[in-house]
């Protein structure tokens, strides 16, 4: 097996343990959303989907890009010392401006409150809200240099102590005592600072609580780049949301919303290689055969999200309704959002192209183009929303179609513009041909005049089969890869 095979062995590795601690991450959304649906109305859910979005949002400002740079400074140094160095000042920078956010929050709270929530109860528990932002700021880094030091055991226990804890007292707390809104945002704060605490001995070996300001503007000419980026992905994600309230009411947020929970599957796994792929890519820059390292991966990471898509949005919507002693995960109240799955299946797709896209930026040091790609793609998005919802008058679903075009253009403006400055030779080939398996797979329970439910699980099972039969994908070649991820090591 050649160097191009045992890196992808390798990534594949990383993945399936990041992926490990993302899905434990991720699992409290998709392990409480028959909690949620089945215990809170579709408007008390809907408030917890502007808060929710609200944090997300207000995570870019307390982190400022530093993620993004802690992780290109501090992953090719090899000098311990410097290591230290850059993980002090970061650390130290980040621990300033947490405390500074959250005092304004607290400072503003009223009108925060008023502005997204107006006059609903859950208002006087909205500044919770502010304790788990500071708490997540103060634990971001440490639980962050588990990752850059691929460290995946220690990383994955914080995930899976601080995702149990969670998940138990949601369930003592909202299933068992009725606290709703308060229930949740409580459970969040105790398991954040949990986790927190976790991830102090990070700190401890790491901060002498020095500061190198020459050091601090390198990151900060680094990182900052990022951050309308990271915001504008983050108005694609969650800004739909506002738009909604906006144009219907909170009831329909909720209903819209537990569509969307199910279709972050994909998000999960994207997230997951995402947590891999940075790592790991500039860990192989300066090999000679990286490019080609780079294209493969691409090919391979599309074939397995198609697969998955296909799984999900033809199989889960009937699983998801099936009713149980009067119970199902999806009740009838929230079924209508399932039919933006596809929308967000597809989107989340493109918005792991996305980050396979990216290697180019963080290599040649040019995140300053970040926010082209990014605002590119909110642009459409919020365009999109407002024409098909307020000049033509279409359901929540407009909301998911914006972001799947939001996702397509932002990532098509960046494989353009990065091939002028680092080339990848993509297998475009095979990337077309998965395409259209995964279109006539997706179709054919539409066009056969045949049980669905029987068309849909053979369309799922042919997936695989197809792309060999297509040439993308290769019967030995995945079994040597198989054979080398399960015997090898790092």
């Amino acid at each position: 097996m050649n160097r191009i095979q045992e890196n992808i062995g390798r990534l594949s590795r990383h993945t399936m343990v990041y992926g490990l601690g993302n899905i434990l991450n991720r699992a409290i959304t998709f392990l409480l959303l028959p909690l949620y649906t089945n215990v809170m109305s579709t408007a008390e859910y809907g408030v917890l989907n502007l808060i929710y979005p609200f944090l997300g949002l207000m995570n870019v400002a307390f982190l400022y890009g530093m993620d993004a740079a802690f992780m290109r400074f501090f992953i090719p140094e090899k000098d311990p010392e410097k290591r230290k160095a850059v993980f002090s000042t970061v650390y130290v920078s980040i621990v300033v401006t947490t405390i500074t956010w959250t005092l304004l929050l607290f400072v503003f709270r009223s009108p925060l409150t008023d502005l997204l929530l107006n006059d609903d109860p859950a208002g006087n528990v909205f500044w919770l809200a502010f304790i788990i932002l500071a708490l997540d700021g103060l634990s971001f880094i440490p639980v962050l240099y588990y990752r850059s030091i691929q460290n995946a055991p220690r990383y994955v226990v914080i995930i899976f102590l601080e995702v149990t804890l969670n998940l138990s007292l949601n369930v003592l707390f909202v299933g068992f005592w009725h606290w709703g809104v308060k229930g949740v945002l409580l459970a969040n704060i105790i398991s954040s600072s949990f986790k927190l605490l976790l991830s102090l001995p990070a700190v401890l070996r790491n901060v002498d609580w020095s500061f190198s300001r020459g050091l601090w503007r390198a990151l900060l000419s680094f990182g900052l780049p990022t951050v309308p980026a990271v915001l504008f992905v983050m108005v694609i994600n969650l800004g739909d949301r506002f738009i909604l309230e906006y144009f219907f009411n909170k009831e329909v947020v909720g209903i819209y919303s537990a569509g969307y929970k199910i279709g972050m599957i994909m998000a999960l796994l994207v997230t997951a290689f995402r947590f891999a792929w940075h790592p790991f890519f500039l860990s192989i820059a300066d090999q000679e055969d990286a490019p080609r390292t780079y294209a493969r991966i691409m090919t391979l990471f599309v074939a397995l999200m198609g697969f998955v898509f296909l799984l999900v949005a033809l199989l889960a919507p009937a699983v998801l309704t099936l009713d149980i002693n009067g119970k199902s995960i999806i009740p009838p109240d929230y079924a209508p959002g399932l039919k933006i799955l596809p929308y967000i299946l597809l989107a989340h797709i493109f918005q792991g192209i996305y980050v396979n896209l990216v290697v180019g930026m963080y290599i040649k040091k040019r995140t300053s183009l970040a926010p082209l790609f990014t605002g590119t793609g909110m642009v459409i998005n919020l365009g999109t929303n407002f024409l098909l919802l307020g000049v033509f008058g279409w359901d929540f679903t407009a909301a998911g179609l914006a972001a799947l075009l939001a996702y397509v253009f932002q990532t098509a403006l960046l494989y353009v513009l990065s091939r002028r400055f680092y080339p990848v030779p993509y297998e475009l080939g095979r990337l077309a041909r998965t395409g259209i398996v995964i279109l006539l797979l997706y179709l054919s329970p539409q066009v056969l005049l045949m049980d669905r439910l029987w068309i849909s699980l053979f369309a799922v099972l042919a997936y695989f089969p197809l792309l060999m039969l297509t040439k993308v994908l290769s019967l030995s070649g995945a079994r040597e890869l198989a054979v080398r991820m399960a015997s090898r090591g790092r």
